[in-house]
């Protein structure tokens, strides 16, 4: 018997295992799901850097027609930024949609929170989009990192990058050693190319926890062959591969930090308003008047009650003693 009810159970548990490591749904509107398959991961290292945690590829179809769909689960937003920076293509361009999303003729990509989805073939519609978003298991947001936005205008098309260790280092910047970039101190970079392509400059921008930080790395920066390095706040920035100093230092100079401080300031209440105070005990002293009046109506009310449930309905009445009429009565 024992054995049996293991027979029995395995499949039950399998198929509990099966459909809860599934990450596209079922149905995408009138889309029917097909046999899903291993999602292609372009770079497996530094994806796995990137904090990959798990993706799928699935077929839909729906009368006829057909379209693939491919989703990958990253442990953060920036590990899903950072690979849909390097996964779209050369030609895509940025579309308001949700999220982050690109698309060409082809593709559409859409990144949001720590998820990708891929559409080969089909461009989902926002109600879908937010379809696939609420069902995505473990989907979480986190605030993106705000480094890609130190990176001057006029950079190749998709030709940046992101950084978040040494293996994306050594896949794109690796003229730069890990012991330089010290990512020890919780360091990312941003890289991106400019200028024609026979003659272009790589830029690449590095983000510290504390501008000390930053100034301490000034120096092995400055160590790499052919590198102009810049400070700007908690940011550290070297080009390599410039065609002249000049242009080195024209790029540099467009690298500039900008910290947005908020200052705590206290926002006025109603209770900080003298209209609205006076107002307040105006209605103060109409409740308290309603509140004698009804008092004294229900004292009065009351005291009826008890006189008239007396025996003879009486026995509350002032004696008089009419002591005016006595002959001993001294004026």
């Amino acid at each position: 018997m024992r054995r049996l009810f293991v027979l029995l159970i395995t499949p039950v548990l399998l198929c509990g295992f099966a459909s809860a490591a599934a990450i596209l749904p079922e149905t995408i509107g009138h889309w029917q799901k097909g046999e899903p398959g291993a999602a292609p991961v372009p770079d497996q290292t530094v994806w796995e850097e990137y904090g990959l945690q798990e993706s799928e590829s699935t077929p839909y179809s729906d009368a006829g027609k057909k379209f693939t769909l491919t989703a990958y689960r990253f442990s953060d937003a920036t590990g899903a930024m950072a690979a849909f920076i390097q996964l779209r293509p050369a030609d895509a361009k940025p579309v308001q949609l949700m999220g982050t999303t690109v698309q060409n003729v082809d593709r559409q990509m859409v990144s949001a929170g720590n998820y990708i989805f891929v559409s080969d073939g089909y461009r989902l519609l926002p109600e879908e989009l937010s379809h696939l978003f609420a069902l995505a298991p473990l989907y979480a947001r986190s605030p993106l990192p705000t480094l890609p936005k130190y990176l001057p205008a006029g950079a190749a098309v998709n030709s940046e990058r992101y950084i978040t260790g040494p293996v994306s280092l050594a896949r794109f910047a690796p003229a730069i050693s890990p012991s330089t970039a010290a990512f020890r101190f919780s360091a990312e970079g941003v890289i991106a190319k400019y200028g024609p392509s026979d003659s272009e400059t790589t830029l690449v921008i590095f983000s510290y926890p504390t501008m000390e930080m930053a100034r301490d790395r000034v120096g092995p920066f400055s160590q790499i062959p052919g590198g102009v390095v810049k400070r700007s706040g908690p940011l550290v920035a070297i080009t390599l591969g410039a065609p002249t100093p000049d242009e080195a230092e024209k790029l540099l100079a467009r690298v500039k930090y900008s910290a947005d401080v908020t200052l705590p300031q206290k926002v006025p209440g109603l209770k900080d308003n003298p209209g609205n105070l006076l107002w307040n005990i105006a209605i103060l002293c109409g409740v308290l008047i309603a509140l004698c009046l009804t008092s004294g109506l229900a004292f009065g009310g009351l005291r009826l009650l008890f006189r008239r449930a007396g025996p003879d309905g009486d026995e509350n009445e002032m004696i008089s003693l009419h002591l005016s009429g006595r002959p001993d009565q001294k004026l």
